[in-house]
């Protein structure tokens, strides 16, 4: 007890330093806005001859204020290669190498990079990024995990948005607010059709449905299921949309004032009540049923209408079918009874037309001897009226109608989106965070003790407004060019993508207790710039790319190693660049682009997901299994087994940062994995395609995207030929010189190689 209470001590006396960092809270940097600094001067820089952009002057002042030297800029090679999986997380191919490292031309590093960002790969991979943040995935989580059949329409969103360099203020309106951002309802209510951007402005909405939700109808039987279900719902998507969008961890607040941070635990029910409109614990939509069909008031009248008269017609043509197959059942009665004997005919059709608690004994045999024969069922009976050629055309013209009439049936696609439900939503401060114990009232509102230019502002809508405008407003005061958190958070996010950590290492901490920024004054001026620029992050992607920071080796040598190790360990000062692992999603779309067997359908239904006998979980047998990653069905509770291996997260709550892991399980996944066995055995038909007199360079200049050393095609040629020789050794000394058995054997040899060369750390990681 004695100990418990001097650690309790302790932390009291920890707190106040931790939060104080030499300032007061409410004076902490994050929540001031940011100013545009200058860049330092280049004459006053040492290495002033390697400054490409802004961003170079700022990381060069502060590595020779610490006295550290700037790596040398990597070869061609190795930052073409960068470059694609930066980008595009995808492996460039031999061609793609040769073509950039053999252009002389003074802007061949800019075009190359115009070149990624225009890819449609380049929001395939940036969409992930996001949707980590987001906390995307195709099912609800908890015990059921249930499917959400809907919910790839949000994830096609993301890539498109990135694709087109959707400005960031907007991208987050949309998101947050699409719905009120668009006039849905207005739409709803007057348009012929739904335009497109409001369609998309519902689809955004999607953002604010990534939360586990695994509600169902039945939840209202559930004694406070809104304490154990739907209030945990809301509390994550707050954290989900603070974290994501402001770089903070709120939902400390939710109990209590924030410990470290000046955030009262009145301005989380206020932020709560932004959204309270929508969520309504006290009324909740199950997750099923909350969805919105991509139609017009107009266009569902219209529905409801056609569809009456298609239920009428065939509902009537039914009928007429039943009927017609009654008359020839009843043929097919009478047919078979005058094949009996003459003597039992009356006997046997009185015993069958007998109510069967009513027959007599003798009645009962006769039925149990004759019924199948002369009355059968089911299949047995449509077989046999399928020989009446009478009744076989006209079932077929019925069931032909029906199906005509069925066509007609108006249906309309459907959004899991978010949307305001009528009535008042009230909020409550909850008390020690219990639903079962609310406190005062509170008004929507937002976090008091950010600096901000324009303050929150929200009037209510009178009373027959649909929706409320809440979350319009609470998205305007977040993309306000001036907002202290959110386009430093977001420039931040991308240059950690780019460098292994963020500028602020803790992505969704930008609180007091918080890493503090390795470059504040860049941090202001790429939020800054990036303001300027129109919310754009493809013109981040340029800036950061063609800095010689970003271009610099990750290998030095060793008396450089030895000179900065000892000032700056974890490389937070950047005087080299940062050896990266592959991420789950590039290392799986790697080893099948590597293969050529990487598929490129875009958008779409995500691919279902299947335990196999073994236990991995794959790709479900007779789907597309060499569909890019992004469009592999994340289900919370039984992730794809490469995937979940190679850390992708486990969404349980959202990812703002992967872990990097090194465990066993990665290993015997790259050795046994039939993802892997099928890629390295399509690899070996690549190489031996392409180049069939050298399979062995081939590989390793298609595995590394640099040709092979003569050290390693003479260790690799060995491996290869002592393979063939005991794939040869397994044949019949007869059969070991047939064509066919040496090529399988070659076959599989380079297999063996190709297998070997995808498990190598320069293919997993990104120099």
């Amino acid at each position: 007890m004695r100990l418990a209470f001097r650690f309790f001590v302790l932390l009291l006396l920890v707190y106040p330093a931790t939060a104080a960092v030499g300032e007061e809270p409410e004076s902490h940097w994050a929540f001031r806005k940011p100013t545009r600094p200058e860049p330092p001067a280049r004459d006053s820089l040492k290495h002033a001859a390697r400054v490409r952009s802004p961003i170079d002057q700022f990381v060069l002042q502060r590595l020779e204020t610490a006295n550290l030297e700037p790596a040398p800029q990597a070869d061609r090679r190795a930052l073409v290669r960068r470059a694609y999986f930066d980008l595009l997380g995808l492996p460039p191919t031999p061609e793609q190498v040769e073509a950039f490292v053999n252009d002389s031309s003074p802007d061949a590093w800019s075009k190359l990079i115009d070149t990624l960002l225009a890819s449609k790969h380049y929001g395939e991979r940036w969409a992930r990024h996001w949707l980590d943040v987001a906390r995307y995935a195709d099912s609800g989580g908890y015990e059921t995990d249930i499917y959400y059949r809907n919910a790839w329409r949000y994830r096609d969103y993301v890539v498109k948005s990135f694709n087109d360099d959707k400005p960031y203020n907007i991208f987050l309106q949309e998101q947050i607010a699409g719905d009120e951002l668009t006039g849905y309802w207005d739409a709803f209510e007057t348009a012929e059709q739904l335009p497109d951007e409001v369609v998309e402005g519902i689809v955004a909405t999607g953002y604010l449905r990534t939360a586990a939700d695994p509600s169902r109808p039945d939840f209202k039987g559930i004694k406070n299921a809104a304490g154990q279900y739907y209030f945990p719902t809301l509390f994550d998507t707050l954290q989900i949309v603070c974290s994501s969008t402001m770089g903070l961890a709120v939902q400390c607040a939710r109990c209590h004032s924030h410990k470290f941070d000046p955030i009262p635990q009145v301005d989380y029910y206020s932020m709560q009540a932004v959204f309270m409109t929508a969520y309504r614990p006290d009324n909740w939509i199950p997750q099923m049923n909350r969805r919105l069909p991509i139609a017009s008031k107009h266009q569902k009248d219209a529905a409801t209408k056609r569809n009456a008269e298609v239920d009428a017609n065939v509902k009537r043509q039914k009928a007429e079918l039943a009927a017609l197959k009654k008359t020839f059942t009843d043929r097919l009665f009478e047919d078979r009874l005058a094949e009996l004997p003459e003597g039992i005919r009356e006997n046997v059709k009185a015993a069958l037309n007998t109510k069967k608690s009513t027959r007599t004994d003798a009645q009962k045999q006769l039925a149990a001897k004759f019924e199948k024969q002369l009355r059968p069922q089911a299949k047995k009976l449509d077989a046999a009226l399928a020989k009446n050629a009478d009744y076989k055309k006209g079932a077929n013209d019925l069931n032909a109608a029906i199906a005509a009439e069925e066509r007609r049936r108006l249906k309309f696609d459907e959004v899991r989106a978010l949307y305001d439900q009528a009535g008042e939503a009230k909020t409550h401060v909850l008390l020690r965070g219990d639903s079962l114990t609310p406190g005062p009232p509170v008004k929507p509102g937002v976090i008091s003790s950010l600096e901000t230019p324009q303050p929150f502002e929200w009037i209510a809508p009178d009373d027959k407004a649909k929706t409320s405008g809440r979350r319009l407003a609470f998205a305007r005061w977040l993309t306000q060019p001036q907002h202290p958190l959110t386009a430093r958070v977001m420039v931040n996010r991308i240059w950690m993508h780019h460098f292994g950590t963020g500028i602020v290492a803790t992505p969704d901490d930008f609180g007091v207790a918080g890493s503090p920024p390795s470059h504040p004054q860049l941090l202001d001026w790429l939020a800054t710039e990036f303001v300027r620029s129109g919310w754009s992050i493809k013109h981040m992607h340029r800036l950061i790319l063609t800095s010689a920071t970003w271009r610099q080796r990750s290998r030095v040598d060793t008396q450089h190693r030895a000179a900065c190790v000892p000032i700056d360990p974890d490389n937070r000062l950047l005087w080299r660049q940062t050896i990266r692992r592959l991420e789950a999603e590039p290392l799986r779309d790697t080893l099948l682009a590597a293969s050529a067997s990487l598929s490129h359908p875009m958008y779409g239904a995500s691919q279902s997901v299947a335990r196999q006998k073994n236990g991995e979980v794959l790709v479900a047998a007779g789907k597309n299994q060499n569909r890019r990653s992004i469009y592999v069905m994340v289900l919370r509770l039984t992730p794809e087994t490469m995937l979940q291996v190679f850390d992708q997260p486990t969404i349980s709550v959202n990812c703002t940062q992967r872990s990097t892991s090194t465990v066993s399980t990665q290993a015997l996944a790259l050795l046994n994995s039939d993802v892997m066995t099928r890629a390295a055995a399509a690899f070996a038909d690549r190489v031996l395609t392409e180049q069939p007199n050298d399979p062995v360079g081939r590989a390793v200049l298609t595995a590394f995207s640099r040709p092979a050393t003569s050290s390693e095609r003479e260790l690799l040629s060995q491996f290869f030929n002592e393979q063939q020789s005991r794939y040869l050794e397994l044949q019949d000394e007869a059969a070991r010189q047939k064509a066919e058995v040496i090529a399988a054997a070659r076959s599989k040899a380079i297999a063996d190689l190709c297998h070997m060369l995808m498990s190598a750390n320069e293919f997993v990681y990104v120099d």
